[in-house]
């Protein structure tokens, strides 16, 4: 599955707009994330949860994630459920979701960075803010 950055920027938007420092299961489908209903999970949610927790984007209440458990994923033979814990980007989700929400880098990271990994997105979209952040800066000064 190739990484989605509509979906990171749905998931994270969830986090940014609630009044609240942690949000549930219950405040992403509520905000209109894709989460799946019950046992039948989306994978493409399960897909873009683990690389939350590859690259420490997420944490729960306790600021642990390990893995999908940790932020009330569990699974059996079967399926997989939820348990609606507590959740909260980290600083690093803070940053990520910055990038995503500034419109000229989101539409460079969709054009140029679409097939590439995790890591060179993230780095490249904050490369990428910080020049247009530059540019606006010089401006600025300037006047």
């Amino acid at each position: 599955m190739k990484i989605d950055l509509e979906f990171y920027k749905s998931l994270f938007s969830a986090f940014l707009e609630s009044e609240s420092a942690h949000i549930t299961y219950k405040d992403l489908i509520e905000s209109g994330v894709e989460v799946g209903i019950e046992d039948n999970l989306n994978e493409k949610f399960i897909f873009h949860m683990q690389l939350c927790i590859d690259n420490d984007l997420i944490t729960n209440e306790k600021q642990e994630c390990y893995n999908l458990e940790s932020l009330g994923i569990g699974s059996n033979k079967s399926n997989r459920y939820i348990i609606d814990v507590s959740m909260r980007l980290s600083q690093k989700g803070h940053d990520f979701a910055a990038t995503l929400n500034n419109k000229e880098v989101f539409d460079k990271l969709k054009s140029e960075f679409k097939d590439m990994p995790f890591k060179t997105i993230f780095d490249g979209g904050q490369k990428l803010l910080n020049h247009f952040l530059k540019k606006r800066m010089d401006v600025l000064l300037a006047e």
